[in-house]
């Protein structure tokens, strides 16, 4: 049914002669759906052209309403999109970008289709209320995100509402929403618009709605924000924080182990440029050589030197991310072992606290991993062609465990009241240690908040992309993090970018690409839980709701008009 690219002579005819002159009716639904690709590549990071993702999304409605077989279309839009927007895994592995693109693709595909499916089949489009075609299209595209974040074939990199991610005073709605809340707000205004275009009754109406209310609500509660920060600083607890910046090669030097000493000690001199107390975070595998946890197991004398380190500076607390391998014995004689990437906590922000506090490391161990890189999907099925499609990244590959708890680090007490001289009372500082991929995933950085994390921390090496989009995008994504969370958010990257975010998403200090040294400043610390944080996604839960609704509502008026 949807296979061809036939266009209704009446609509093509209407178009304007000039255009008619030079595009044949066969090539218009490919131009369109070219024009969709480009501007939904261009409206996100790095590109940042946010109005262009208020009308990208209208050829590709057009193109449902008004060609026979729209699928071809669809699909090829979504791979121009995709492509263009992640292209740079391919630095990693070429098949690696090209899955990652195709996937996507498909998943988009899936939730257009069946908005087209409901529009002709199903007979949706005869319908006069046009508020039911809206929830027609946004459901099942609402749906699919929610769907695609929590599969085993995951890289939800381009979720609609990640492209607002640098312009953040117009999402602070987020707190309340999530990231769906920014992509039913894109899908909104491209419908209504859309509608608009095709001369629809009150569709003005409701475009200008769609476009100027979220907005107006976001600038109000960034506003709010702003207006409140010198009570919110001087009456919440804060820290001095500083993220290293190594600028250590993934390939040639991070896992050279003739290396490890020098990057040891250009380690330990950045962290001496914190000035006082406080939290210094080192980024994604940071610890060199492997921790290796059981009985029998050799000892690292990196982390001794770490563990030394940090005991003779009382007020000192260090994140640091690791390799750890845990053994479990043997087993048909041969030893067992699983392997981690994990987060290293190590003393404590209070200077008073007796060092007991961390000398054996706090320890989390990342539980969001890379396809093809730390898991393999789906073993019964893609266990045969795994070589193919494992990605290099500089670093550990296989299949690594993971943990069931999202676990905050403690890494210490801070006053409540800094500015009240003498005051007893204390809070824990609870830090989330994101590593690398998890920084994408709202719900799941909520649920560290759930368990008490008052501080976001993200360490990432992002590297083994090259100076590209890749690492741009990964940090703009971050933003998000601190407005869906109010949290504060400390960033060390192995290459760059390192960066301080406050809760409103903002920049408080960053590094470049491709420097060498650290950023430092003071984070607030907050511990009241936004709405998204304790509810999570409902407008994903909801609209897998309305998307199966629809599927069976439509469904049976279709059978029921085939058999007429």
């Amino acid at each position: 049914m949807f296979f061809g690219l036939e266009t209704t002579s009446s609509v093509f005819c209407s178009m304007n002669p000039m255009i008619a002159r030079w595009i044949s009716p066969g090539l218009f639904p490919w131009v369109l759906g070219g024009l969709a690709g480009l501007a939904w590549w261009l409206s996100f990071p790095p590109h940042d052209f946010l109005p262009l993702s208020w009308v990208a999304l209208i050829p590709l409605l057009w193109v449902v309403d008004h060609t026979r077989r729209p699928l071809p279309v669809i699909f090829g839009a979504a791979c121009l999109a995709f492509g263009l927007s992640t292209w740079w895994v391919y630095r990693a592995a070429l098949i690696g970008a090209v899955a990652g693109v195709v996937a996507n693709a498909l998943y988009l595909t899936l939730a257009v289709m069946f908005y087209a499916w409901l529009q002709k089949a199903g007979s949706l489009a005869t319908d006069k209320k046009v508020w039911l075609q809206w929830l027609a299209w946004v459901s099942p595209w609402l749906a699919m995100e929610y769907v695609h974040q929590r599969i085993d074939l995951d890289f939800p990199w381009m979720l609609l509402g990640h492209a607002p991610a640098n312009h953040p005073w117009w999402i602070q709605y987020y707190e309340w929403t999530g990231v769906a809340g920014g992509s039913l707000w894109i899908l909104s205004v491209n419908f209504w618009l859309y509608q608009t275009v095709m001369q629809r009754r009150q569709a003005k109406l409701w475009a200008a709605l769609w476009l100027l209310i979220p907005a107006a609500v976001s600038v109000g509660l960034y506003q709010f924000r702003e207006n409140t920060k010198f009570r919110e600083n001087t009456q919440e607890p804060s820290i001095r924080v500083l993220a290293v910046q190594p600028n250590l090669d993934p390939y040639r030097v991070k896992f050279e182990p003739s290396t490890y000493a020098e990057q040891m000690r250009i380690f330990l001199k950045c962290t001496d440029s914190l000035e006082g107390t406080g939290l210094v975070v080192w980024p994604e595998t940071a610890l060199p050589d492997y921790w290796v946890l059981g009985d029998g197991a050799p000892k690292n004398p990196w982390l001794d030197t770490l563990q030394n380190y940090v005991r003779n500076r009382p007020g000192l607390a260090l994140m640091t991310g690791a390799s750890v391998v845990q053994l479990h014995g043997q087993r048909s004689g041969s030893p067992t072992y699983t392997f981690y990437n994990s987060a290293l906590g190590l003393g404590s922000v209070d200077s008073t606290e007796p060092h007991n506090i961390n000398t054996w490391p706090a320890l989390y161990h990342k539980s969001k991993l890379v396809i093809g890189v730390e898991k393999l999907p789906y073993p019964m099925v893609f266990n045969a062609i795994a070589r193919w499609i494992s990605v290099d990244l500089g670093g550990m590959t296989g299949q690594l465990g993971t943990q069931a708890e999202r676990t905050p680090l403690m890494m210490g007490w801070i006053s409540k009241d800094p500015i009240v001289q003498g005051r007893s009372e204390r809070i824990p500082l609870k830090v989330a240690p994101m590593i690398c991929y998890e920084s994408i995933f709202g719900a799941y950085c909520g649920g560290f908040v759930n368990n008490g994390a008052n501080l976001l921390a993200v360490m990432t090496n992002d590297g083994w992309w090259g100076e590209t989009d890749g690492h741009r995008q990964h940090l703009a994504y971050a933003r998000l993090r601190c407005i869906e969370q109010r949290r504060s958010m400390i960033r060390s990257a192995n290459t760059g970018i390192s960066a301080l975010i406050d809760h409103r998403g903002e920049f408080v200090d960053t590094l470049g690409w491709g420097r060498r040294g650290v950023v430092q400043g003071r984070l607030q610390l907050r511990n009241e839980p936004t709405l998204y944080a304790k509810y999570g996604d409902v407008l994903g839960r909801l609209s897998c709701v309305f998307t199966v609704l629809f599927g069976l509502l439509y469904g049976v008026r279709a059978l029921m008009k085939n058999r007429a």
